[in-house]
Formats: structure tokens, sequence, C-alpha cells
């Protein structure tokens, strides 16, 4: 936005003086933070691409607006996604693009962050005689309507606006797991946790990072005895912590962070490659359908799901993982 030309249109108009110094000020306070100048819905609107009512229509119609998909987890129980409907998810994909994508977390946030994966948050651990891994406890839920308000306030937006940002971003006053605004809006919630834990990670000689829920300290095995302080910082940030997945690991002991191996250098856990060596053997042998059959398997995207494998693998072991993915293109995948 042209500041000075505005300026100058509202001298034209013979605005009030006051007014005019209030709005430039608004408007330079934004601009500096590196933030859209918005001023108010209608002009939200406009700059989305809708007209007003539409806007508001949206806002005040959103906890209606999701719909809950249910995701079986690995470990057992499922996990429960809020997906918004697609024009809902449009809007909230603008504000995404438009502000949040200008915000910044630290350096230690490794999920969820554009040029960082499970790569960059476990190879800051590799090599050290303790890991001690902590997971947040619904993890998403647990970030409420009032911490995603006062972020907007943060980046310097009206009252009014920050209402409008955090009704259409939020679902039951909690942050909903399936926004693609959420993962984001969870990186800024944490910031004052991991400056606090990364403070605290100095203090004694560690190493922190945090991918999403996935908390990781590593160090020498001193560092152990801090895990009660630990947990007493996550709860002050209103975290609650899974007990059930807490864990300390030795180096002479397998050291996982994030799904891989850390004790000496990074690494996809053997049982993995195993498996994914074995489905190949499998398909090859017997044909991909067969294959299903004798294993009692049954997966709607057998092919995708392989091939996925194979490319983490490569993602962390380059030479292995080209193998894979050269040994799942020779496969029949019609048989």
């Amino acid at each position: 936005m042209d500041i000075n030309k505005l300026k100058n249109n509202m001298l034209t108009e013979e605005y009030d003086k006051e007014y005019i110094d209030l709005c430039i000020s608004y408007a330079y306070n934004l601009e500096k933070n590196g933030f859209p100048v918005i001023f108010d819905s209608t002009h939200l609107a406009m700059l989305i691409g809708i007209k007003v009512k539409e806007l508001y229509s949206y806002y005040e119609l959103a906890q209606s607006l999701y719909k809950k998909i249910i995701i079986p987890k690995k470990t057992g129980g499922n996990r429960i996604l809020n997906a918004p409907c697609e024009n809902l998810k449009y809007i909230q994909k603008w504000i995404l693009d438009n502000i949040l994508n200008n915000s910044e977390s630290l350096d230690v946030s490794t999920g969820f962050v554009q040029g960082k994966s499970i790569v960059d948050n476990a190879k800051q651990h590799i090599g050290k005689e303790c890991v001690i891994n902590l997971d947040i406890k619904n993890f998403f839920p647990s970030i409420r309507y009032i911490q995603i308000y006062n972020i907007f306030r943060s980046f310097g937006y009206t009252r009014h606006l920050c209402m409008v940002f955090t009704g259409l971003c939020t679902y039951k006053n909690v942050l909903p797991q399936g926004a693609p605004t959420s993962p984001l809006l969870s990186n800024l919630v944490c910031k004052r946790l991991d400056t606090k834990l990364l403070d605290l990670a100095n203090h004694i000689g560690a190493s922190y990072t945090r991918y999403a829920d996935d908390i990781t300290f590593s160090g020498e095995k001193v560092i152990t005895k801090y895990i009660k302080l630990i947990k007493r910082v996550i709860k002050e940030e209103y975290f609650q912590v899974n007990e059930k997945k807490v864990r300390v690991q030795f180096k002479h002991h397998r050291q996982m962070v994030t799904g891989l191996v850390v004790n000496t250098k990074l690494s996809v856990p053997k049982k993995t490659k195993r498996y994914l060596r074995q489905q190949i053997y499998y398909a090859k042998k017997y044909g991909v359908n067969n294959s299903l059959d004798r294993q009692e398997v049954s997966k709607s995207n057998y092919e995708g799901h392989l091939f996925g494998l194979a490319y983490f693998i490569k993602m962390v072991e380059p030479k292995n993982g080209v193998e894979f993915i050269e040994q799942l293109k020779q496969i029949d995948w019609e048989s």
C-alpha cells in the first residue's frame, strides 16, 4: 500500500487530522512489521475477493462448516481431524498466504516450517549421550481462542479484525487440526514455550528442538535431572505432557528422534527398510494383488504407500532410497 498516497487522499477529502494520523500510524506499524495493511472487515473482504456479507456469514457459521475425519493411529486409537469446507478453507488459505507466512517462529521449531523436515529436527541430536523425548497431549485442541486472538493482536491489527481472523481460524474455541492455518498458528503460540525451553537447554548444556507436539532434549546424562523442570515449563504454557510417551534414551540403546535413529548418524530404522524390502520381494514374486491376499492386507493406495516409504528413506539415506525407488519402478502394479 502507498501510505503517502493514502494520506494525501485523506487530506484532500478533508478528514479530521487526528483520524488521519491514527490511520497512517496504524498502516505504518503493520507495514513495518511486514504485514498487509487492512483497515476493517470491508477492506478484508475486498482483498480476499468476496463481499463483506459473505465474509461475515462464514465468520458467523464457521462452527458448522467443518467435517470430522477419523484417522487410525499406528500406535492405536484414532486421530480426529476437523476439515473446513472448501470456501472457508479458501479464506483460511488467504490468511495463511498473506498474513501468517509473514510471521516468524524460532529456529528450534522444525515442524510445519517451509524448507524444514524431521531430518532438520533429528540431526540436532546425533551422537549425544542422552536423548529425552516428550510429547504434548492433545496439542491442537490445547490451543485456545484467546491465544490465537493475541497472535493477531501482536501483529498490530484492530481488535475487531483480530476477532474476525480468530473466529475464521478456530473451531469450538480451539485450534482445529485440519485447517491450513492451524500448523503455523500453533508454532506462533509456542514461541514463548520454545524461548523458555531453549533458555533452559542452553543453561544445562543441552540441545533442544520441537517438531509440532514432539519435544526433544539431548546432551550429557545429567540433563535427566531437569525432566521435572521441563514438564513444569510446559505446564506453565498451558500444555500437558503425555506421560506415556516420555522416553529417556542413552547411547548404549537405540536413540530415536521423530522416527529417525540418531545414535552415531542419521538413519532410518532397520525395521522400516526391512518391511519395504520384503514388500518389494513379495510383489515381484507373487504379483501385487496375490501378495496382498497372502498377507491379508488391504491398502487402497498400496503403490503410493511403498513409494512414499522409499522417498522418505531417500530423504535420510539417499543411496538406499534411490535403490528402493528403482526396484519399485520395476514392479507391475496391475499384476
